[in-house]
């Protein structure tokens, strides 16, 4: 959930443990990592979701990774009429992973299946451990202003695209934290370039998905049309494959909240982000 007003060099051995099972093309982020003296976030097990899926043999595995933002304890942001962020990201995310099951040669894994809480490090996690070509993260977004609404789509970059998304993405990155003075510069902010290299090689792809689901959006739902932003949110860092987080329209305006849980709407959703998809791997087919 988002909210748009409000919300040193040490001698301790690098723990990789964010990627449990590293990708080959991590190798030289991995190795930026070991110079530079600090230590990865520790990360656990994959969540239950992502182990419930059966491996297929490793010559057909081409995989999508579908995070449905929050869950569990996280209810994401709250719309008027008692709606939760956490409820119809899944929903819109369960729709989209049938109909690439159904029309695409990927499989597709979800970081939550059901309402669980998944932390935003593990999301990651599962991604790289599957050598994913593709990650998105869909959530709902939410503001004090009532009547803020639209859709927008975002890629990692430590830089942000504007104040606003920065407070954005601080506010994502720190749930449950609303009351602490967003600083000028995050004592984390090395780190976070740290992080920021895994993806530095996918910036150019994650923009180009970013744009193409966008424009579906766009397209598909008449909403107003809020862009493409870059911020540096947590749950693309460190994920070896474009990635992009989805803020399907604002569930704190009333009209969108209504939206969100129409289950045509739901399928509209799915639908448009299942053809920015294809278009994209039209244009970057994988190996």
């Amino acid at each position: 959930m988002t909210n748009t007003l409000f919300r040193s060099r040490g001698k301790a051995k690098t723990d990789l443990s964010f990627f449990p099972v590293v990708p080959a093309r991590l190798t030289l982020a991995l190795c930026l990592f070991a110079v530079s003296g600090f230590s990865a976030p520790s990360v656990p097990a994959s969540s239950g979701a992502a182990n419930s899926v059966s491996p297929a043999p490793a010559a057909a595995l081409r995989n999508i990774v579908i995070d449905p933002g929050h869950g569990g304890l996280d209810i994401g942001a709250k719309g008027k009429f008692g709606s939760h962020e956490k409820d119809v990201t899944l929903a819109v995310s369960l729709k989209l992973k049938a109909l690439i099951e159904k029309t695409m040669s990927y499989r597709v894994i979800m970081t939550r299946d059901k309402d669980l809480d998944v932390s935003l490090e593990n999301r990651a996690a599962v991604a790289n451990n599957n050598d994913a070509q593709l990650f998105i993260s869909i959530h709902a977004n939410g503001s004090v202003r009532n009547k803020a609404h639209g859709a927008e789509t975002f890629f990692m970059n430590v830089n942000a695209s504007d104040e606003e998304t920065r407070k954005l993405a601080y506010l994502e990155n720190t749930s449950g934290e609303l009351d602490k003075r967003i600083p000028d510069e995050s004592q984390d902010e090395v780190k976070m370039i740290l992080w920021d290299m895994a993806q530095t090689a996918y910036v150019r792809q994650s923009q180009r998905l970013a744009e193409m689901i966008q424009e579906e959006i766009n397209t598909a739902l008449k909403l107003e049309n809020r862009g493409i932003k870059q911020a540096g949110f947590k749950v693309l860092q460190g994920v070896a494959c474009p990635a992009v987080l989805v803020e399907m329209a604002f569930i704190s305006n009333a009209e969108e909240e209504r939206k969100l849980n129409d289950e045509y709407f739901q399928n509209h959703v799915a639908e448009a982000l299942h053809r920015g998809l294809v278009r994209y791997l039209r244009l970057y087919p994988q190996k």
